[in-house]
């Protein structure tokens, strides 16, 4: 009787009602499962597999949108249907993640090839695969980490920053082979954002809407002190134009130019309240254009990038110019004409509320001696790969200054191969980044192979000559992975894995993740405490400042206010976090298989 009732329900109300956020795909199933009308209208409905879908992953939908002439879709749940089991793959990569890699502290990229097939279409992947899983990493990232899989989660974040660079390095190279004047900064700005960030959707349409509401609010404030302004008799689709393309000279008289600079510096910098940050200038944070956009503070290169962005929106050319200390804008009131020269430059200096400057109120700026415009015009304005390659060379020196130890191997390899993958060819990159990779046992044959490339042009020979050998060197004596060798307790060893302690010296917390009867320091531990008794226990552990060190048993206590432990690699050894110790993972307990039961004593007997 209840289902007659349902089948006389019309179709557009079950589908509101099924359209509820709280509604999932399983539960849909099972209600069009209960009878024959309610299965037929339930599975034909596409518009409401469509929201579903959508509701399951919001994070794609700007992606159909953008790409709706090429990404007709007609049947919305087939597109669930492939979409969950890309999901399913992924989430059997991630299941054996720790049993390839539990060795391994830093994971090559060549090491990884082996999941191309999940997101490149050329290797038979769904042509959205890669949004689709960017989408699934990013949430499970993000999930509260109490409830969380804490292997899933340290070697999802391997994965996606895989994924990422990948597209980004695909990116780069369409960028780079743009005509000039479609080489914008914005976009060559987002992408430094998006590589140095994996797990924030960073998405270029939301640095667009950014930059065009405060260009909007621009032109409201224009309208009101200059309400005849020749901009508000364009045509919008002439405006748009300036959005996606630059500009070769200001499309306005000097006065209403001059009236459009004023405007967005008052938007700007008093409204808005955008200022420079000098104090943390190497924060790399003040480098990334979403979260300067959201925080209204960065360093010099970046508010230039935003200015210059909103200006060419409203007709207004300025050019970036990079000095050695400094980084400024410049703005002409004409550009196309015979002696560029005898027109008078003005440099905008965004990192002091957009104050114009000359040759001759320039001051001292950021401590130099010298006034960074001394030569005044003959400076070239810098090309859109230029500033990028100069915001990733900063990025560079940004991992290095950081003070934070959480993540700083992270960081640091980041910035080396965004540099890697802007500048190929540069022989000191290559350095760098070849240390790094032998610092924490990588693979270096990309590098070897660009070596031998770089090696045919003759100014850089003598280079490639000193670095090729070492890097050979190296890679023939580069060890495979490990097999997991069982520790066998003794009567001396006290703690166990997963203990959460309390450093005697410094009084910070740790977590152990494993230990040695006496004094055997692991290869490239990154600190090594001191201790006259050598032939005790050490033990190595993650400690709540983000470092790594190997501390003696007598430097140790359990802790009486046992809390998560912030360290990015806990998920190298543990699962789940349950309150007064951490779980080990698969291969942890392996290594350690007599520590389950020894922690359980330990702490029935502290707690009791």
């Amino acid at each position: 009787m209840a289902t007659d009732v349902i089948t006389l329900i019309p179709g557009e109300i079950i589908e509101c009602i099924l359209e509820n956020p709280n509604i999932t795909f399983l539960d849909i199933i099972r209600f069009s499962m209960s009878c024959k009308h309610l299965y037929r209208t339930v599975k034909s409905n596409n518009k409401l597999w469509k929201v579903k879908y959508f509701q399951r992953w919001p994070l794609l939908k700007e992606y159909y949108e953008e790409n709706n002439v090429e990404l007709k879709v007609f049947n919305w749940l087939n597109e669930i249907q492939i979409s969950i089991e890309i999901r399913r793959n992924l989430m059997h990569q991630l299941s054996l993640m720790s049993s390839k890699h539990y060795k391994r502290e830093e994971l090559s990229n060549s090491e990884l090839k082996y999941l191309d097939p999940l997101f490149r279409p050329e290797q038979g992947a769904h042509q959205l695969s890669y949004y689709f899983l960017v989408d699934e990493l990013i949430n499970l990232i993000n999930r509260p980490i109490i409830d969380t899989n804490l292997t899933y989660r340290y070697y999802a974040f391997i994965i996606l920053r895989y994924l990422r660079q990948n597209y980004l390095t695909e990116e780069w190279q369409r960028f780079i082979h743009f005509p000039p004047n479609k080489q914008i900064l914005e976009k060559g700005a987002t992408i430094v954002a998006q590589w140095s960030q994996p797990e924030r959707h960073v998405s270029y349409s939301y640095i667009c809407s950014l930059l065009d509401d405060i260009a909007n609010q621009t032109k409201n404030l224009l309208y009101e002190r200059h309400p005849t302004h020749s901009i508000f008799s364009l045509p919008v689709e002439e405006l748009l134009t300036w959005k996606y393309r630059n500009i070769d000279d200001n499309q306005w008289s000097t006065l209403e130019t001059r009236q459009i600079m004023e405007a967005l510096c008052e938007v700007l910098f008093q409204k808005l309240g955008f200022y420079g940050n000098s104090e943390m200038y190497y924060s790399s944070e003040n480098s990334f254009i979403d979260r300067v956009l959201e925080r209204k503070h960065g360093i010099p290169m970046t508010l230039a990038i935003i200015f210059e962005s909103i200006a060419r929106r409203l007709g207004v050319r300025c050019e970036p110019v990079s000095f050695p200390s400094h980084f400024l804008l410049r703005w002409k009131e004409k550009y196309n004409v015979p002696d560029p020269e005898s027109i008078e430059s003005f440099y905008i200096d965004v990192l002091n509320g957009g104050q114009f400057l000359t040759k001759k109120n320039c001051p001292r700026i950021g401590g130099i001696s010298r006034c960074p415009i001394a030569k005044y015009n003959v400076h070239n304005p810098a090309t859109a790969v230029e500033v990028v390659t100069r915001m990733a060379y900063n990025l560079d020196i940004a991992a290095r200054q950081h003070i934070h130890l959480n993540g700083r191997a992270t960081r640091i390899r980041s910035a080396l191969e965004l540099n890697y993958m802007m500048q190929p060819h540069d022989t000191t990159t290559i350095l760098h980044l070849g240390r790094f990779y032998m610092l924490h046992q990588m693979d270096v044959s990309e590098l070897v192979i660009m070596l031998q490339n770089v090696q045919k042009d003759l100014e850089t020979r003598e280079e490639v000559s000193l670095i090729q050998p070492m890097l050979q060197m190296f890679q023939k004596s580069h060890r495979s992975e490990e097999e997991i060798q069982p520790k066998r307790r003794t009567s001396k060893v006290k703690y166990a894995v997963g203990l959460i302690m309390t450093h005697k010296v410094d009084d910070n917390l740790c977590v152990i993740t494993g230990w040695n009867t006496s004094c055997q320091p692991p290869v490239n531990w990154h600190q090594i405490e001191d201790s006259e008794n050598l032939d005790q226990p050490f033990y190595n552990a993650f400690v709540d400042d983000g470092s790594s060190r190997y501390i003696p048993q007598e430097y140790l206590l359990l802790s009486t206010r046992p809390r998560m432990v912030n360290h990015y690699q806990i998920g190298h050894y543990f699962r789940y976090f349950k309150g007064t110790h951490y779980v080990p993972n698969e291969e942890t307990s392996k290594e350690y298989p007599e520590d389950k039961e020894a922690l359980e004593n330990i702490l029935k007997n502290y707690l009791n």
